[in-house]
This record gives structure tokens, C-alpha cells and sequence, in this order.
């Protein structure tokens, strides 16, 4: 007969604990076979899995990324912006800026609602002039820091610099032509106004491989050559 010290427990109780395991659905991740042993190590080993490697300190989450909702709402804001661009909606396309935005593109500053609206009727006509039945415009690979400065731009829940992919796509039917046109990026300054979030800064540059944008000044603090 075998006999157990007080407290232990004998390989039927281990097999019925494994057994327990599998009616709640645990036995596709093999704790059932696993005894008692296996299964303080596996305890074990999700207590440490998030810690960093080499810190010993879990992960927390970034600190400068907006909550979930409103790093929806302010990409749906740049693609409300590319709908308005390609689909040529002048309402839509200013409704998307503050009454004191700035836009600077590829170096030109447009510094009120009257000029950015003739840098968008320039970029349309552009488009007309060249032959191009199709403009698509696509952001992508969205970065999020905290706006930082005096006044209007002081950091907040309500003010993010967000930097993007730029990708700028063209199709000419009459000359059978479809590619890419440019490659840049995107630096702005979104802000909320009420419930919507809206530009007050807006950069568009050509792509540089040399440096990262959120490690450069911001283009509208950078003088006018």
C-alpha cells in the first residue's frame, strides 16, 4: 500500500485535476499532460512572459500614443483629407483645416483658409493640365507625439503631431499609363475642435532615407527660404 505525506497529492487527484483542466476547454494547450509540475512551470512562465528581456520589467504601454478612439478618429481625418484631394470636393477639403491652419507643401507656406484653398485649386489643375484621369492618394504607417511648444501648441489630449507615409498614385487612360507619381511623407498638427479633429498644421515633403521626420524641426518652424 502507498502511503502520502499530509498534503500531497497522489497521481489519480493529478489525473483528475488534468481531467478538470480539459472540460474547461484548457487540453488544446496540453495541461492536462502536463501534471502537476508541468503546470507550475507554465504558471511560472506566464507570470515572466511579459516582462522585457533583460529588464525584468513588464511592458507598459507608449505614453505618447493617443487612446484607441481618437487614433481612429484622427486617421479617419487624413482619410477624409485623400477622399476630398482625389474626388475634388473643395468643401470637404476645407473643412478639414482650422480657421488658422498653416500648410506648408514641399517648402511653400499657405497661411489662411483663402490660400489654402488656392493650393488645392493649383494641385487640381495641375492634375487637369497633365492628362491624369486618376489622382489616388494613400497615409499609411502612422507615428503619434505629443505637440509641445507655447500657446495653441501646448501638448495635450487634444493636440498630437502625427507623421505618415505620403504615397501618390496617377493614371493617364489616353497615354495607358498607371504608377506611382511621388513618395513623401506627412507631418501635422491635428487638434480637436468639439467632436471632430482637424488639421492645423499640414506638411507635406519629399522622402528623405537619411533621417526619421520626428527627429528634424517641424517644417512649419523651419524659416522660409
Amino acid at each position: 500500500m502507498t502511503t502520502h505525506k499530509p498534503g500531497a497529492l497522489s497521481r489519480r487527484q493529478v489525473a483528475r485535476a488534468g481531467l478538470g483542466l480539459a472540460e474547461m476547454g484548457l487540453a488544446g494547450m496540453g495541461l492536462a499532460g502536463m501534471g502537476l509540475a508541468g503546470g507550475a512551470a507554465l504558471a511560472s512562465a506566464a507570470t515572466a512572459a511579459p516582462a522585457q528581456a533583460g529588464t525584468g520589467r513588464a511592458p507598459v504601454a507608449h505614453p505618447h500614443s493617443p487612446p484607441v478612439h481618437d487614433r481612429l478618429a484622427i486617421e479617419d481625418l487624413f482619410t477624409r483629407y485623400l477622399w476630398a484631394y482625389d474626388c475634388t470636393d473643395e468643401d470637404e477639403f476645407l473643412s478639414l483645416f482650422t480657421a488658422d491652419a498653416l500648410v506648408v507643401g514641399k517648402g511653400t507656406r499657405y497661411s489662411d483658409r483663402a490660400a489654402i484653398l488656392g493650393w488645392f485649386r493649383y494641385l487640381i489643375a495641375m492634375r487637369e493640365r497633365e492628362g491624369d484621369d486618376i489622382w489616388m492618394h494613400e497615409a499609411g504607417q502612422f507615428r503619434f507625439l505629443p505637440a509641445s511648444g507655447a500657446g495653441p501648441t501646448t501638448a495635450g489630449p487634444d493636440r498630437w503631431i502625427v507623421h505618415a507615409y505620403a504615397t501618390h498614385f496617377s493614371a493617364n487612360t489616353a497615354r495607358a499609363v498607371r504608377g506611382v507619381r511621388s513618395l513623401g511623407y506627412f507631418t501635422c498638427e491635428c487638434v480637436r475642435e468639439g467632436a471632430y479633429w482637424k488639421f492645423r498644421r499640414f506638411s507635406i515633403s519629399p522622402w528623405d532615407r537619411t533621417k526619421v521626420p520626428w527627429k528634424k524641426p517641424l517644417p512649419w518652424d523651419v524659416a522660409p527660404t
